[in-house]
């Protein structure tokens, strides 16, 4: 049975794009702009600064794959499958596309989106907190990521840390 579509905010779309994907949380938390070649990245981290990045990071990940599971568990909860989940949101991003979802399944979406975004603001809030214990701020948390993403010499700082590690 089609149905007429029912617009929920634009911004939940966006929302729930980045929190469905599943993705290394290192990689995606924390970055609020996709580094342009002209930045200049930091190099000059101490190795206690390294280890630290290296413990919040597993400590985060952990926070972040639970979230995930959280998130994928209220979809699921609501009678929908991920996959459905993300055909009824491509639905609701694109107003030139024929919506297939019922009535029902929309309240199911919507009530799954509203847990996802409660989740995601306790698990942003959890990583922030586990960083910070760990003696490292924010903002250095970031540089190192951006480092390590970029940087082959940071890159191997890093696994070394966490080869020693295991």
């Amino acid at each position: 049975m089609k149905t007429r579509k029912t617009a929920i905010p634009a911004w939940w779309g966006i929302v729930i794009i980045g929190l469905i994907c599943l993705f290394p949380a290192a990689a995606a938390w924390g970055q609020d702009t996709i580094p342009q070649p002209s930045v200049n990245i930091r190099e000059d981290f101490s190795d206690e600064e390294l280890k630290s990045f290296v413990t919040a990071n597993e400590k985060a990940m952990t926070i972040q794959m639970e979230g995930e599971q959280k998130m994928i568990n209220a979809i699921e909860e609501q009678g929908l499958t991920l996959d459905r989940f993300n055909e009824i949101l491509e639905e609701q991003r694109d107003p030139l596309k024929e919506s297939t979802t019922t009535a029902e399944e929309l309240q199911s979406f919507n009530n799954a989106a509203q847990v996802i975004l409660e989740e995601n603001t306790r698990v942003e809030q959890q990583m922030t907190t586990t960083i910070e214990e760990e003696g490292i701020d924010i903002e250095t948390y970031k540089q190192i990521m951006l480092a390590y993403q970029q940087n082959p010499t940071i890159q191997n700082r890093v696994n070394k840390m966490v080869g020693g590690d295991n």
